[in-house]
């Protein structure tokens, strides 16, 4: 089974388990909502939640510069376009279990290959990186792009970084021949003529946009991988207009949970993560991280405001409405594959809540898994025992419907 399951819900919220898919199951229970919900309230004294927390906790502010700035760089990650905005052949998720956060070169990966990222961009506020491919042709070739957006404090510090990371980047290899970008003159990039990808380095006030095209479905051919290259940036800098970085000088004080929703999510087990990246909490585009589609209409669908990652995933709507209209566009039981089995829910939730196991092609479970919409929220969880995804999932449930 791949990291993700099939459903669209599923699919962007594919990072939240790095063992297995998420959604699909069996049978729902509650009363249908309309307008405004009406639940009877579950007893929480009759809800084995084991010791799982149940009462919401008050995230408190940044403690330290790392904290500050990754919430920046979840901040940053809502106005990073996924490489599907630009093209939709771009389908499946190209970063697998590593972290979409960047605060150093070693969260640029393989991207950065020279050592002088991390003196070049000393100054680097945040960063958030992307990266998809297209299905495999006939012959198992992809096509593959990258890109991170680097935030700087500001504009005449990344006026300085985006060229002098491009010319290292570019003398890395002696076979690197200098390209132009003729709708982006003050881009720098490069490539090498036999091979087919091509790197570039683009300023915009306070950020650096860094984007790695590689082809390997085709012969190498420059114009295409450079119209397709400022087609990326096209799409990525109008969004970049629209975010509102935090002042410099403010960074400690940026607020880590911002409407309390993180502490209502169970925080991450440190001795089992199901992300990559670390809790937090984003508005759209950030919380498909690690997605296998680009698609999201999931985020119009179910009317979303807010989605909490933590030791499980909760999507928030603005309405009861919006949250049922995404359960029933993307409920479980109707995107059961061949490596599902249906599992009983656990009982005493008045919610809507089906579970199921992700299997191995033999049959052995790799995880078991709910998915629950209650009042305004979705929520995912998994784990590998089910004793304690059923606590887990009772706990998820009083933190979000407790008074």
């Amino acid at each position: 089974m791949t990291l993700i399951a099939e459903s669209r819900i599923a699919r962007a919220a594919g990072a939240l388990l790095a063992a297995g898919a998420i959604l699909s199951a069996a049978t729902a229970c509650g009363a249908d909502v309309s307008g405004h919900p009406v639940r009877q309230a579950s007893d929480a004294s009759a809800l084995d939640v084991g010791n799982y927390p149940i009462k919401p906790r008050v995230v408190p502010h940044a403690k330290t510069l790392k904290q500050a700035r990754t919430r920046e760089a979840q901040r940053l990650a809502d106005f990073v376009a996924l490489p599907s905005e630009a093209d939709p052949a771009y389908t499946d998720d190209d970063i697998g279990l590593s972290q979409h956060l960047v605060l150093n070169q070693k969260g640029m990966g393989k991207l950065v290959i020279n050592d002088t990222f991390d003196d070049v961009a000393k100054d680097l506020v945040a960063g958030w990186q992307t990266a998809m491919a297209t299905k495999s042709d006939p012959n198992g070739q992809t096509k593959q792009l990258h890109m991170a957006v680097l935030e700087f404090p500001s504009a005449a510090i990344a006026a300085d970084v985006g060229p002098t990371l491009e010319h290292d980047d570019f003398t890395y290899n002696v076979d690197n021949v200098a390209v132009g970008l003729p709708n982006h003159p003050d881009g720098k990039a490069h490539w090498r003529p036999a091979i087919s990808s091509i790197g570039s380095w683009t300023v915009h006030d306070r950020y650096v946009v860094f984007i790695k095209l590689v082809d390997d479905t085709t012969a190498p051919d420059l114009p295409a991988l450079v119209s397709q290259t400022e087609h990326m940036i096209d799409t990525e800098l109008p969004l970049l207009d629209k975010f509102t970085p935090t002042p410099s000088d403010q960074i400690m004080n940026i607020d880590m949970d911002p409407d309390g929703l993180l502490g209502r999510t169970l925080p991450t087990n440190p001795d089992f993560p199901l992300r990559a990246d670390p809790d937090g909490v984003y508005t759209g585009r950030g919380a498909t991280s690690g997605m296998q589609s680009g698609d999201l209409d999931f985020l119009k669908t179910g009317d979303l405001d807010l989605i909490a990652f933590g030791d499980g995933g909760v999507f928030r709507s603005r309405t009861a409405k919006g949250a049922l209209a995404l359960w029933q566009d993307d409920q479980p039981s109707t995107h059961l594959t061949s490596t599902q089995r249906m599992d009983d829910p656990p009982k005493g939730l008045n919610a809507r809540i089906e579970c199921y196991s992700d299997l191995t092609e033999q049959g052995a479970t790799i995880m078991n898994l709910c998915v629950m919409q209650v009042d305004r929220y979705l929520v995912q969880t998994a784990a590998k025992n089910v004793q304690d995804l059923y606590q887990k999932t009772a706990a998820q449930y009083i933190l979000l419907t407790a008074a």
